[in-house]
């Protein structure tokens, strides 16, 4: 065989060959997440969140069949303004879903939702029984829903803020649990009463901040993930990332970091 034929023989060859190898180089796909664990159902539970009007705004996509067929399709929220409600028992503190009732743009800046009173004793901030078991069938949410991005985890490096944006960011923001003095005594903090008061941070009053890593990287951390279970929020949705340095900056500054 001569040259000739060779080389038009091994040219396909070749081109098989590198197509082969390019599969054996490519990384890995990253593996699917595992499936959410079926969520639980308390119909009596379910029942208070239902005769609270809850439905009105949100639903629950975890439990649709559930609440369909336990109370009908409204009760399943068939037009949703507000958020789903998936995996939220995962994200706040009883304390922070109280605060949240009485006045929820306290604790969720701009908030279109109505201020729940009638979940509330009369003349009191207390939670009436109704107004509990809502908040207990609000716990038992713990299964997320794609709808909902989880929030984050990782430790992250602040970028370079600006403290006095970050200065309006945090009285938009933060003033409602914090205070707009940064003092810890913004509204909402009288309903934190199990959980820790939100902390005084003019005061340097400083909680989630890791030995050896450096203070303005341990607050944008914290302002990006949230801390689950608590009333801190995670922003890493609500504000950008030059929005959460800005305000990281402010914070920082604020309280002597």
């Amino acid at each position: 065989m001569d040259g000739e034929k060779l080389a038009i023989i091994g040219l396909p060859l070749l081109a098989v060959l590198f197509v082969a190898i390019g599969f054996i180089a490519k990384p890995p796909a990253e593996p699917e997440p595992e499936p959410a664990p079926p969520q639980a159902f308390d119909k009596e539970l379910a029942a208070a969140y239902v005769q609270a009007g809850c439905w009105q705004c949100h639903a629950v996509s975890t439990l649709q069949t559930e609440l369909t067929e336990a109370f009908g399709e409204q009760a399943a929220g068939a037009r949703p303004m507000g958020p789903d409600l998936a995996g939220v028992g995962n994200r706040y503190h009883p304390d922070w879903h109280t605060a949240h009732f009485w006045k929820p743009d306290d604790v969720y800046a701009g908030s279109q939702m109505p201020a729940q009173r009638q979940l509330f004793e009369p003349g009191q901030t207390k939670l009436n029984a109704q107004g509990r078991k809502v908040v207990e069938f609000l716990l038992t949410l713990k299964s997320r829903s794609d709808l909902n991005k989880p929030w984050p985890t990782a430790r992250v490096t602040a970028p370079t803020g600006d403290a006095e944006r970050g200065r309006l960011l945090f009285l938009r923001e933060c003033a409602g649990c914090h205070g707009r003095d940064a003092d810890g005594d913004g509204p909402a903090a009288r309903f934190m009463v199990a959980l820790r008061k939100p902390p005084a941070l003019a005061k340097g009053d400083f909680i989630y901040m890791p030995a050896g890593e450096r203070p303005l990287d341990s607050i944008y951390t914290v302002i990006t993930n949230g801390v689950p279970g608590s009333a801190m929020p995670s922003f890493a949705s609500r504000l950008t990332e030059q929005q959460r340095a800005d305000l990281a900056a402010w914070v920082a500054k604020v309280g002597g970091k």
